[in-house]
């Protein structure tokens, strides 16, 4: 077993996990730009996202390579590359212990990453119907389709949606 190849993944690993880490606090802090609706703070933050996922991408693939020269060292086959838990099975305590940690870290980041990205579309996605809402009220187009209430309390005739048009002359 050649230890040294196993202390390289161990390190790849942490740099991984810092990685998600950081994607992890800087979904954080773009939450805070989208309620305060900072739409110039929020294309930046958009922009830095995506080169942290490039940077994170490209990092995936060292850690493969990794995984694969472990598994190999382990005399175990590197494609496809086995699971940090089946190499963690294989090792010492010490190491064991530090890649099934790495591997659980990796996986609770990935899905806070996951939820925090649902919560950004789920509120993006319902800002934006509040912004339709609003303009079919201005416009009067939720009327033309018979939604809302009537003047006796209830519920408006469906008609069919005409087309609507705003002036841009104002």
């Amino acid at each position: 077993m050649d230890i040294r190849r196993i202390h390289e993944l161990c390190a790849l690993l942490d740099e991984h996990l810092a990685l998600y880490q950081a994607l992890a606090d800087h979904l954080a802090e773009e939450k805070k730009l989208l309620l305060a609706l900072d739409l110039e703070a929020l294309w930046a933050s958009s922009r830095r996202k995506e080169e942290m996922g490039l940077v994170i991408l490209e990092h995936i693939r060292e850690l493969e390579s990794a995984i694969g020269e472990a598994a190999l060292a382990l005399g175990l086959a590197p494609d496809p590359p086995p699971l940090l838990a089946d190499l963690a099975a294989r090792l010492p305590a010490p190491w064991r212990n530090r890649l099934s940690e790495g591997a659980r870290d990796l996986a609770r980041l990935k899905n806070m990453i996951l939820r925090e990205n649902e919560a950004g579309q789920a509120f993006i996605a319902e800002s934006l119907r509040l912004v339709n809402e609003s303009i079919d009220i201005l416009t009067g187009a939720s009327q033309l389709r018979g939604e809302g209430y009537n003047s006796g309390g209830g519920q408006g005739e469906k008609r069919p949606t005409l087309p609507v048009k705003l002036s841009r002359e104002v």
